[in-house]
């Protein structure tokens, strides 16, 4: 979005503003080089060449604090045919974060909701969901960011198709958390998130940004083996787990393990555009916002 012409720019970027980023943004802890292809020798002479001068620390600290999830709704009135409707959890960070969760991958590959094969309604869990909606569509994403992610489930259609999904979304996700999800399922979902992860390792300007961003953030470069070597370990208690923080209740779910249960009360962020007269509050589906 543009800011107004209004806006009072000038306050923040002027030539003392961003000259004093600059002075902290471009020192060696802030800087990683990554290349593709090229031999050592021709790239330590030109990072030196380039980047001999660079201050060895900032000017001043730029770290910002780690990033907080909220949850929360928004509702936005509009008249086109075409509703939308996100319903989104928090996800998992970055490989290289330190704190990656594989079981996410694995979950959103589970929950899917777009056929990847043409004519067929797709294995996926909502994908089953979305067939019997008429009319209604669905995919499910997963961002992942330097210390945070977010689990998107997105559906679009008519107002009364989208409240006939997202009915059905939160079914999917409790029969999830409650582990009656079959192993054929289970199996596919951790065989498409490890399909998934490699063909994005097939992507080498991706994988020099991530190994870059890594490698500043964490010291540590993205290593695909090691994502689908993490994929492969998930097993379906842990998936349950993560489905059980994604669906809090106050008792159904009394024995959920220890390390689950701080995170019980975690909220959903849910977004609804179109026909609000249609489409479902959060509380109407059973979501804490």
């Amino acid at each position: 979005m543009n800011p107004p012409t209004e806006a009072p720019l000038s306050k923040y970027l002027n030539e003392e503003a961003i000259g004093a980023f600059a002075a902290s943004a471009y020192a060696k802890p802030n800087i990683s080089v990554v290349a593709n292809g090229a031999s050592q020798a021709d790239l330590s002479k030109w990072v030196g060449e380039f980047f001999g001068d660079v201050a060895d620390k900032p000017a001043f600290d730029l770290s910002s604090p780690v990033t907080k999830y909220y949850g929360g709704e928004e509702r936005i009135s509009h008249s086109s045919e075409t509703n939308a409707y996100v319903i989104a959890f928090p996800g998992s960070s970055s490989f290289t974060s330190g704190s990656y969760k594989p079981e996410v991958a694995v979950l959103a590959a589970l929950l899917g909701g777009k056929s990847a094969i043409k004519w067929s309604p797709g294995f996926s869990l909502l994908a089953k969901a979305a067939a019997s909606s008429q009319g209604a569509n669905i995919s499910t994403t997963h961002a992942a960011y330097s210390d945070a992610g977010l689990l998107t489930i997105n559906l679009s259609g008519s107002a009364w198709a989208v409240r006939r999904a997202s009915i059905e979304v939160v079914k999917v996700l409790k029969s999830i958390a409650e582990g009656s999800i079959s192993k054929e399922d289970f199996t596919k979902a951790v065989a498409r998130a490890k399909y998934e992860s490699l063909e994005e390792g097939q992507n080498i300007e991706a994988g020099l940004v991530a190994t870059g961003a890594g490698l500043i953030q964490g010291g540590k470069p993205f290593q695909f083996e090691e994502v689908t070597k993490a994929i492969e370990s998930v097993s379906q208690d842990s998936l349950k787990a993560v489905s059980l923080l994604l669906m809090p209740s106050d008792s159904a779910y009394a024995n959920v393990k220890q390390a689950a249960k701080s995170l019980l009360e975690g909220k959903a962020s849910v977004a609804a555009v179109g026909d609000l007269y249609g489409l479902p509050f959060a509380e109407e589906l059973g979501l804490k916002v």
